[in-house]
């Protein structure tokens, strides 16, 4: 089968999102399928896909979305745009600004079109956000109803809290609730990496229930090397995006670092993301922030760390991170903090860490501050989150849904 995957970001990006359909993508080469991407130009030329992603093929095209769009302006000029853009241009349109696929369309549909051309399309998987994207790939299924369309809900849409949609009218979140119910009416296959989200589209949709499929997160064993458990493993570590709403929290845990001076707490971060609050007196100059490493890198020392520190917003309380098998696979225990919900409930149940509620920080942190988190080796079977086997499962759903769909669909 020829499987065209559309993907805004993809490696090198570093960007959230990319990670997911580059790994699924080789795995589906791997078996022997063609894999065509649709995304993003980066700053790299042809050979560096070639060398990291042969024999996938690529379709580049420019964003044809400006980076002062997302809030981050430069100069003087750019916060006058920003300002024209969101206060006098956004009123008049139905899309969503803050959605940087909204004016992708054109484009994405002239690289479907002209890959279909050369080499027709069994299956197109389309990831979002940008959900756009999603209702784009909708739209092209019209057009070529033979194609299979698998839908990737990457995170919740209409009933999210980022992309700027709690702040949209009432008339823009009309247009991407249509948005939403023709994706879903119109695709072959929905996918979506958690059940908690797989559980809230199923009641919204209750007539659509055949065409969902959890298609978990997954994780790659080789990019861990074999650790030696006879050594001590030091402190807490994070890697990854600092999400907003957890500046309270890391307040509080300054605050209770600075209450335990003797305890031998350090923690080291991984990340992408600015995040003033953290300079080099935060929590005794006990916390360092590092900028982004390579994958291979950052789990070489989650390997050696002695346990994964890890804040979430109330918002992200249901959202099963994809880290989070890697961290059990090296047998790092994880201390959460956030807010009762699936997060919370994984780790209490797969005996892989510590949950503890943000009311409950002053109290229970304090015992945990040197990095001794309870962790039970081998109760949770982390196997099953492999690339090779989720993909696998994924191949199987998708032709026992052809076969019953049939060859013109």
């Amino acid at each position: 089968m020829h499987f065209v995957i559309v993907s805004y970001v993809f490696p090198p990006s570093n960007e959230i999102g990319g990670r997911r359909w580059a790994k699924f993508s080789q795995e589906i080469s791997t078996k022997g399928h063609k894999v065509t991407v649709v995304s993003t130009r980066e700053k790299v030329d042809a050979s560096w896909y070639k060398n990291n992603f042969s024999p996938i093929k690529f379709k580049l095209i420019s964003k044809n979305y400006p980076e002062w769009l997302t809030g981050y302006t430069k100069n003087f000029l750019q916060k006058i745009f920003y300002k024209l853009y969101t206060k006098v241009y956004s009123p008049f349109l139905k899309e969503n600004l803050f959605d940087k696929g909204y004016a992708w369309k054109s484009q994405m549909f002239k690289a479907l079109e002209e890959t279909e051309a050369s080499e027709p399309i069994d299956v197109l998987i389309v990831t979002g956000a940008p959900f756009s994207l999603l209702y784009y790939g909708a739209e092209f299924k019209k057009l070529h109803p033979k194609i299979y369309l698998i839908s990737d809900f990457r995170d919740p849409w209409t009933w999210g809290s980022y992309y700027g949609f709690p702040n949209l009218s009432e008339k823009k979140k009309r247009f991407q609730t249509l948005c939403e119910n023709e994706t879903i009416k119109v695709s072959d296959v929905v996918t979506f990496p958690t059940a908690h989200m797989g559980n809230f589209l199923k009641s919204m949709y209750p007539k659509e229930n055949s065409k969902f499929y959890l298609l978990p997160h997954a994780f790659e064993p080789n990019k861990f090397a074999v650790h030696d458990f006879s050594q001590k493993r030091i402190g807490f570590i994070y890697g990854g995006s600092l999400y907003p709403g957890i500046d309270g929290y890391l307040k509080r845990l300054s605050a209770i670092v600075k209450s335990n001076p003797n305890e031998e707490f350090i923690w080291d971060i991984f990340t992408g993301t600015k995040y003033p609050l953290i300079d080099e007196n935060f929590a005794n100059g006990k916390v360092k922030m590092h900028g982004f490493i390579p994958e291979v890198d950052l789990f070489q020392k989650i390997n050696a760390a002695a346990a994964y520190l890890v804040f979430f917003p109330e918002t992200d309380k249901d959202l099963i991170s994809t880290k989070f098998f890697e961290i059990i696979f090296a047998q790092t225990p994880i201390l959460y903090i956030g807010e009762e919900g699936d997060v919370a409930k994984f780790i209490r149940e797969n005996k892989c860490g510590v949950h503890i509620l943000p009311k409950n920080m002053e109290l229970e942190l304090p015992k945990y501050l040197n990095a001794n988190v309870p962790f039970e080796p081998g109760y949770f079977d982390v196997t099953k989150y492999t690339f090779e086997n989720v993909t696998n499962e994924f191949l199987q759903h998708i032709n026992f849904i052809k076969k019953i769909k049939g060859p013109n669909n």
